[in-house]
């Protein structure tokens, strides 16, 4: 981990944070455009059956029809190739619609001073004693290299290396994997959001939001929730079981007050305006393919939930 937490400091400008996989387990996106697409003719794989993995839906809105995809940031070569109606989803489509351009480097490198503290500023003033003591119990000295970036990019370098531990790569994110297909089969590529609306909102937590943040993932990489939670989550995911990560995302935000507000600022506020564009997009008559984070498309107050009370029919395709 320590070594890990070095190369972090060395190379964070190559990385944008993206939220998904539950409140504590923030992970990073890479960024590179030249990254190794798994094959796009590689569905032989399975077409042995007709299941979905992953949460794929159908929205319809008069004539206008558009599919929505959950997507994990950082995956493993075994998600793919994709299955056969997601492969159809995106086929049929025009357009692609993403969070944010991870491959836009320009955007990324702009989004450095919104994701860390200017010196002589440093993490350490904005944590609470206990939770800084905390750190240092679990990281000893390598807690200095931490200093000059904000909680949101602790917590996500944190959990990036626990889930590479496990076998997590983030160039075979799906986001990233639909990034660069779109680009390649030169389908218009639309952001939901940007680089910086995301850096703004992840380095823009209050020093108690930031607190919560870093004390919860302390207490999960050291009772080993983080483990359990990415297991949680692929197993969700390949299962196409919205209900399970709807709830692996309530009981993150049940945990305290802090997390709930946390949760409702990273999920449930940046969902509305999703939704917004979505509805434009439709309305122009685009062939639409959306790729959100799957947290983002379940449960109430998700990115589904509110189509369906606009009176959209939404529906999952298994």
């Amino acid at each position: 981990m320590i070594s890990t937490l070095q190369q972090i400091s060395l190379t964070i400008s190559k990385f944008i944070v993206m939220s998904v996989l539950g409140l504590f387990t923030f992970l990073f996106s890479t960024a590179q455009a030249e990254s190794t697409l798994p094959a796009k003719d590689a569905t032989s794989a399975d077409s042995s059956t007709s299941a979905t993995r992953g949460l794929l839906f159908e929205i319809k809105s008069g004539k206008n029809t558009a599919y929505l995809f959950g997507s994990i940031h950082i995956a493993k070569a075994d998600f793919y190739p994709m299955s056969p109606k997601v492969e159809a989803a995106y086929l049929q489509a025009d357009t692609v619609a993403i969070e944010a351009d991870t491959t836009d480097t320009k955007a990324m490198q702009a989004m450095l001073s919104k994701l860390s503290y200017a010196a002589p500023d440093k993490l350490e003033n904005h944590v609470t004693a206990a939770t800084w003591g905390n750190m240092k119990s679990v990281f000893g000295p390598a807690i200095e290299q931490m200093q000059g970036f904000k909680p949101f990019v602790v917590t996500s370098g944190l959990a990036m290396q626990v889930g590479m531990q496990m076998g997590y790569d983030p160039k075979q994110g799906i986001d990233l994997h639909f990034i660069n297909r779109a680009k390649t089969d030169k389908k218009s590529l639309v952001e939901l959001e940007s680089v910086e609306f995301q850096a703004g909102i992840l380095g823009g937590l209050s020093d108690e939001e930031g607190d919560a943040l870093l004390a919860a993932t302390i207490e999960s990489l050291k009772n080993r929730e983080m483990f359990k939670d990415l297991t949680s989550i692929e197993t969700a995911w390949k299962a196409a079981d919205a209900n399970a990560i709807a709830k692996l995302f309530v009981d993150a935000a049940n945990k305290d007050a802090a997390s709930k507000k946390v949760m409702k600022m990273l999920m449930d506020d940046r969902n509305e305006g999703m939704v917004a564009k979505i509805n434009d997009m439709m309305a122009s008559g685009k062939k639409l393919f959306v790729v959100v984070g799957a947290g983002h498309l379940a449960g109430e107050k998700s990115v589904v939930d509110l189509l369906q009370k606009q009176g959209l029919e939404v529906k999952q395709i298994r």
